[in-house]
């Protein structure tokens, strides 16, 4: 197996720092960071929204040109390379190829683009996050000449032993985004969470919720045994507060597709509570490292006929009752069997450390792919 260089171009994200830091055997990564624009800053939102608009208008897809001597390119995120050399995409659903513009996905030219350069003989392989993602794009796109190409690679996190001290105080962790936009907390689920705490508050007197993010200012008021917190903390002080000494993860999310924050989770043995939808139940077993949630907020199937999430965006900042029945049975469960929390921590530690979405794992399908690229 001899060495080879590939130039990755990717985002500052965890998922990518992650394949960085522990590459395939004999694999050399000249790294190109595109780096994403902050939902923080209001220049930064209206330059992303300038420039979606842009690309809506010329209805082209995310495309970019490698300056790199590398002698295969692995873009992530749906980017297309223009280069007349081998490349690979990966992609996390079919509008990573549009900038997550699903209105400009619908359209036949933009379409056309994509197929052109998916069909090129030098794009080598196509690379989904799930079997979910996968389908999306079949959903979106006619892949019948390539379709070959498509082969699934979960993404990887490494693991992290902890030992959780015995304690009668069972604290659950929630995350999402530290935004001035209510949204957020909303599609991420949270008010549904809180709803159901409420509930659960009134049947156990020992159970705590953790938030990493911010909260709507109306939703603030009346909580009991709830903190959150909007600090901005190193990746070290994050991980100690909000993975490693909590019992239990949760997330009710109805946007994520595939919900990194889940893996990262397990990989240090929580057992996890999240909504069923697109590729989580690729990622939790129900009751076996976890358990899902039931919704009838699904967003990809909204953005079939609401491509701009406006009637989405509208129906995610209400209550859903079947997701706060379903939370409030999921998490009653794990509250009180500390047995069961402890064997499914570490069913969900083992999934991350020697299952598919293992270091290993990925390494192993990702040098074949490299190899065969370069065939």
């Amino acid at each position: 197996m001899g060495r080879i260089k590939v130039n990755l171009i990717c985002g500052p994200h965890p998922l990518f720092q992650e394949l960085i830091n522990c590459p395939p055997k004999n694999v050399e990564y000249d790294v190109n960071i595109v780096p994403n624009t902050s939902y923080n800053n209001f220049f930064a939102r209206r330059i992303k929204g300038i420039i979606s608009k842009i690309q809506g208008i010329l209805m082209v897809p995310r495309m970019i040109h490698s300056s790199s001597d590398s002698e295969l390119i692995h873009s992530t995120r749906g980017v297309l390379i223009t280069n007349k050399k081998p490349w690979i995409v990966d992609f996390e659903m079919a509008s990573s190829f549009t900038g997550l513009n699903w209105n400009s996905l619908k359209n036949p030219l933009t379409k056309w683009w994509i197929k052109r350069y998916l069909s090129s003989p030098y794009c080598k392989k196509i690379i989904p996050y799930s079997n979910a993602a996968k389908k999306n794009l079949l959903d979106w796109i006619d892949c019948s000449k390539f379709k070959d190409k498509l082969e699934v690679v979960h993404p990887a996190y490494h693991t992290t032993k902890i030992k959780r001290k015995p304690s009668e105080k069972i604290t659950i962790s929630f995350i999402c985004r530290t935004s001035p936009d209510p949204l957020d907390f909303y599609t991420k689920g949270g008010h549904d969470l809180l709803k159901a705490f409420e509930i659960l508050n009134k049947r156990y007197e020992n159970i705590y919720l953790k938030i990493k993010g911010s909260i709507p200012k109306h939703l603030q008021k009346n909580l009991k045994n709830v903190t959150f917190t909007e600090e901005n903390f190193s990746r070290e002080k994050f991980c100690e507060e909000f993975l490693y000494k909590p019992d239990i993860y949760v997330q009710p999310t109805l946007v994520d597709t595939f919900a990194i924050a889940i893996i990262e989770a397990m990989s240090t043995g929580l057992p996890v509570v999240a909504t069923d939808m697109f590729a989580m139940s690729e990622i939790i077993t129900e009751g076996y490292n976890g358990f899902l949630i039931k919704t009838n907020i699904h967003w990809d199937r909204y953005v079939k006929f609401d491509p701009k999430y406006k009637q989405f965006n509208k129906d995610a900042t209400k209550y859903h009752p079947e997701m706060i029945k379903d939370l409030v049975k999921k998490l009653s469960l794990l509250i009180e069997d500390k047995n069961l929390r402890k064997k499914m921590g570490q069913n969900a530690f083992k999934t991350v450390k020697t299952g598919k979405f293992s270091i290993r794992e990925r390494n192993k399908k990702l040098r074949k792919i490299y190899d065969e690229a370069l065939r």
